[in-house]
């Protein structure tokens, strides 16, 4: 009975507890976890062992009731309870400006990659005036970025300095940078720029990652145009240029969802869940958290094979859990 006698906060901060305090913490323990697994009755097992760090088999012995949580677990499910009660205790004004913040967060995440993501193993000489681009970039001063790199760039001395090879990576972190500020026309020109100038230096053998990241930032500054088309179109481009770059799958789904088109919808949740055998573990968990709330995939969760889509994310999540262990 480990965590009833240790777990102390928050239920009670005075460490010197008497026989009789233990007990009545150790009640409102059992009551937390009663109370847990009541709120959260239908919420299958492997998701609720996601949401507190566990896996499935200590998931189920909780439930079971032979199996006590550590005193980290059962703090993330006050964590989970508050939340829940939080929601279903607010407004729909607090209901609507949260759900407003988790389609900023999503796109924070999803979709404004870090410029250390485009960098692969091939030498190439970059001006010393980067490296100042790239602190810049990983700090978020995306208008230091656009200065720097424009300054350099349009200087009749040290433009015309920039190793090639070194050029289209350039002018994607300037592309990058002038779409994490809204400036999404720039940020189109700039990034065909980039894919334009890597054709140049590298006819024969070129970065395919490079190439496709350029082009999904071209996709996602048209997407915010509201060309849904054309974008629609980078996506695909992008993953026929590099499978492995999952930004243009779950972006090619919500454009499918935006066009309101179910037979693309139902295409493009097939090739995300082909894909996502390939993904990450947490890339996996990061979209199921943003499914229910990316105002892109509105039409795509009224249809049926919503359902089917999480359900087949949670086993392919599941597995890769298991193999992991």
């Amino acid at each position: 009975m480990r965590l009833l006698t240790q777990f102390v906060s928050p239920f009670i901060s005075n460490t010197d507890t008497t026989d009789d305090e233990r007990l009545r913490m150790a009640d409102r323990i059992r009551l937390t976890i009663g109370r847990f697994f009541a709120k959260f009755d239908t919420v299958p097992t492997s998701t609720l062992a996601n949401k507190l760090g566990v896996n499935d088999r200590t998931m189920q012995r909780m439930r079971d009731g032979t199996n006590e949580p550590s005193d980290g677990t059962l703090r993330r499910m006050l964590e989970l309870i508050d939340a829940h009660d939080a929601e279903a205790l607010a407004t729909d004004e607090e209901r609507l400006a949260r759900a407003e913040q988790l389609r900023a967060n999503h796109e924070k995440r999803q979709r404004d990659i870090a410029l250390s993501a485009y960098k692969d193993n091939r030498e190439k000489r970059y001006p010393r005036w980067f490296d100042r681009v790239i602190a810049n970039m990983n700090a978020g001063d995306y208008q230091q970025v656009i200065d720097t790199i424009l300054d350099h760039l349009d200087d009749p001395i040290t433009s015309p300095s920039i190793p090639k090879e070194a050029y289209p990576y350039i002018v994607h972190a300037l592309g990058t940078a002038f779409y994490r500020t809204g400036r999404n026309l720039e940020a189109s020109q700039y990034s065909t720029e980039a894919i334009v100038a890597l054709n140049k230096a590298h006819p024969n053998d070129k970065p395919t990652k490079l190439e496709a990241w350029c082009i999904i930032i071209r996709g996602l500054s048209k997407m915010r145009m509201w060309r849904t088309r054309e974008a629609f179109a980078d996506f695909e481009e992008a993953i026929l240029v590099d499978r492995e770059v999952d930004g243009g799958y779950y972006n090619a789904l919500c454009c499918a969802s935006l066009l309101n088109a179910e037979d693309l919808v139902g295409l493009w949740t097939g090739r995300y869940i082909e894909a996502a055998a390939r993904f990450g573990f947490d890339d996996i968990n990061d979209v199921l958290d943003r499914v229910e709330n990316d105002k892109d995939l509105d039409f795509f969760r009224k249809l049926p094979i919503f359902k089917d889509f999480k359900e087949r994310l949670l086993q392919i999540q599941s597995e890769k859990q298991k193999r992991s262990k």
